[in-house]
């Protein structure tokens, strides 16, 4: 099989590969990033790849990962895992707004005791690049 992206794609995901210039945003998705968040999530698909799919409806109208896909397209990056479901219009906004809200909430404590975890396995740049995007610091 010809490799259309340079990113890791898993294994169970290489027959939802399609090409993401095709997808289609309907200007509405209330979810915006930063400069430096775009650079977060390129770093993190370039780290990772593709962890998760993009989701769209069946007609290819995105609703979640389009940020995602707009990076990678700034970055000649074309080509993605796409699960597209057979949704209606109200349920695939529901479903951006559910996966965009739906995170849950940090405990500080434990946050910090991860941010401590992550230092001490040597990743204080990424972990210091990811808490600037998201407007924080490295704790002291």
């Amino acid at each position: 099989m010809e490799t259309k992206t340079t990113l890791r794609v898993p294994d169970a995901y290489r027959p939802l590969i399609e090409d993401i210039r095709l997808l289609t945003a309907d200007q509405n998705n209330p979810n915006r990033t930063t400069v430096k968040q775009q650079e977060q999530i390129w770093r993190s698909l370039q780290k990772y790849g593709w962890a998760y799919p993009i989701i769209t409806n069946k007609d290819g109208v995105y609703a979640d990962g389009e940020q995602r896909a707009e990076v990678c397209k700034q970055h000649g990056e074309f080509y993605a895992p796409v699960l597209r479901l057979p949704v209606s219009d109200v349920d695939r906004r529901m479903l951006r707004q559910i996966l965009n809200k739906l995170k849950g909430k940090h405990s500080k404590e434990l946050d910090s005791a991860e941010y401590i975890r992550i230092l001490e396995l040597g990743e204080k740049d990424d972990l210091k690049a990811l808490l600037e995007s998201v407007g924080e610091k490295l704790p002291e």
